[in-house]
């Protein structure tokens, strides 16, 4: 399968397109320019620009051939302006991108409460807004989409075990068991065409995702 993971050099992006690699994926790892690649030479995978907040055509490009897209975006700080740039209309360019180049599946890293911001935190409310509206996007358009809402993400090792639902308790959870939820959506059917919330649980990834059903 060929993937494009946007953001991979990324905290959680970069586990994502490792985990891709691992399991024999064709991976291409968007990257706001090439000068990240660095961040990605120990892993089998493609470097490719795909910046988000740039010329879209680059981004169709981009997406050319791919059978998925999972976007692991976000603005390098929070400054209202910085999260509407990437976050919000960054992440909707992308989602037409991906339209125009014919892509199938569309796998979108948002935020827990980001279907809700008024339940959130106060102090990151801009970024669920901006994660809000396009995660609106990405529901409206063609593509067979997944948007998965991590709580609180952390930098701890992998624990293997999540906890999933349409709305969950606030949480927090590993970037790398994001990661591994992320790659497990692609084998279970019952994530297309829905969101739902991942904090640490006591369910290995497959039957937590399957237990969505």
């Amino acid at each position: 399968m060929q993937v494009t993971v946007l953001g991979a050099s990324g905290r959680t992006g970069f586990h994502i397109a490792r985990l891709l690699a691992a399991k024999g994926h064709a991976v291409r790892a968007g990257l706001r320019s090439r000068q990240r690649a660095e961040v990605l030479r120990d892993l089998d995978v493609e470097p490719v620009v795909a910046d988000v907040t740039a010329d879209p055509e680059d981004l169709v490009e981009a997406f050319l051939g791919s059978d998925v897209v999972i976007a692991a975006i976000g603005a390098p700080d929070p400054e209202p302006a910085s999260v509407n740039l990437v976050d919000r209309d960054g992440s909707v360019t992308a989602i037409h991108a991906a339209e125009k180049a014919g892509v199938a599946r569309y796998i979108q890293v948002s935020a827990q409460f980001a279907d809700s911001p008024d339940q959130g935190d106060r102090l990151v409310r801009s970024i669920l807004l901006a994660k809000q509206l396009s995660d609106l996007a990405l529901q409206k358009s063609a593509l067979t989409w997944t948007i998965v809402r991590p709580g609180t993400l952390t930098d701890g090792p992998a624990t293997g075990r999540v906890k999933v639902a349409g709305h969950l308790e606030p949480g927090r959870v590993t970037r790398l068991d994001v990661a591994a939820v992320v790659v497990g959506v692609l084998g279970e059917p019952l994530t297309e065409n829905r969101g739902f919330d991942v904090v640490s649980g006591d369910f290995p990834v497959g039957p937590a995702l399957a237990a969505l059903g």
